[in-house]
């Protein structure tokens, strides 16, 4: 712990003298959730919607057609019970949810208004406006199409019911993402330079001959950069919260506890960088390369159901993927721990890869 605490005090001295990247460090987030924040919109189709029909009849079939051909509504699965529709809103695996009573089709041979509810993950506002105004035109047109219903009947009692985002904010959507975003370009931005800023100066020579172990080093030269990153976090979080008056649902506790897992991930990934690279700007270009992939492919601007499958399966490697869904699942959503295990646990393993990865390889170039 000594030796650990030695290049953990020689790394917080590098960081105190230049204050100038100090200040940056600290400004440049909240600088770019404001810009990021008031800038970006997007928009998109095919959402993946559950069903739980349970009529089961001609016409209820015949409505669901009507959703699954449109572009606007992707039908993953149906489901048997309410609970399913609700967990699937809950975990992401939806974005909408059609709910088709026992009595739809006789209401309608009845000539009685027949009910039909859609519910909506409004965490995203640009998504749920989509599906939003997309089903009501659908059940418009199911209603005059005559060749679907014989009969003379009365229109359909339609109720569409926004979740998590009533008021479809698009701040409430992105900004919780721009946490994950802004710790993605910036912790491995800065840790990238750590152990290749030695080899430019020339003292990865004095390391070689001092009584350091390589896992020694590592851990000293990430502790300081953690604190750099909660720093980091804590503002943008603080920001959003009181500037953005954006509500954090769930456990602020749970929340900065895998803000801190997906921050050590990103710690190692500028880590494991500096160890291939030979200079900064090398390590710079590195680090960049996994960036293009978070914005585009981790459900940052397109939501990961609405790509194709070979896609879809490279955004499992990326990060940022799973740490979206936890913090939006936390703060949109109130989700705890356990309903976010799935997501939990690749970030955990992510984060071990990537460290012990760093350490062997640093200890190779050592050798």
């Amino acid at each position: 712990m000594r030796s650990i605490w030695a290049i953990t005090y020689k790394e917080f001295i590098h960081i105190a003298r230049d204050r100038r990247t100090l200040v940056l460090l600290i400004l440049m987030p909240m600088m770019q959730l404001m810009i990021y924040g008031y800038g970006i919109n997007t928009d998109v189709k095919h959402l993946p919607t559950y069903v739980y029909d349970q009529d089961r009849s001609y016409l209820s079939r015949r409505l669901i057609n009507a959703f699954t051909q449109s572009d606007y509504f992707t039908v993953k699965a149906q489901v048997t019970s309410l609970s399913q529709a609700y967990s699937a809103l809950d975990r992401g695996f939806a974005q909408s949810a059609l709910v088709i009573p026992p009595d739809f089709s006789a209401n309608l041979i009845k000539k009685k208004t027949a009910q039909v509810q859609l519910l909506i993950d409004g965490t995203d506002s640009t998504p749920a406006n989509v599906a939003l105004d997309a089903s009501q035109a659908i059940v418009n047109a199911f209603m005059q199409n005559e060749r679907l219903i014989p009969v003379q009947v009365f229109p359909i009692d339609f109720r569409p019911r926004l979740w998590y985002n009533p008021d479809l904010k698009s701040t409430y959507f992105m900004l919780p993402g721009l946490i994950g975003l802004v710790l993605q370009f910036l912790v491995p931005m800065i840790t990238a330079s750590a152990i290749v800023r030695e080899k430019e100066r020339g003292n990865i020579e004095q390391l070689l001959v001092t009584p350091i172990k390589p896992y020694e080093l590592i851990l000293g030269k990430i502790i300081p950069y953690i604190a750099i990153g909660v720093i980091i976090a804590t503002s943008i979080i603080t920001t959003m919260h009181y500037l953005f008056v954006v509500p954090i649902k769930g456990s602020i506790v749970t929340l900065f506890f895998l803000t801190l897992v997906y921050l050590i991930v990103c710690l190692g990934i500028g880590l494991w960088a500096s160890t291939v690279a030979d200079n900064q700007q090398q390590a710079s270009q590195i680090v960049m390369f996994f960036a293009m992939p978070s914005i585009l492919l981790s459900g940052f601007i397109f939501p990961t159901g609405s790509m194709p499958v070979w896609v879809r399966d490279i955004s499992y490697f990326i990060p940022m993927t799973y740490f979206l869904k936890i913090v939006r699942g936390i703060i949109l959503k109130g989700m705890g721990f356990f309903d976010l295990v799935d997501q939990v646990w690749p970030l955990l393993l992510m984060a071990f890869l990537v460290i012990v990865f760093s350490i062997r390889r640093f200890s190779k170039r050592m050798a």
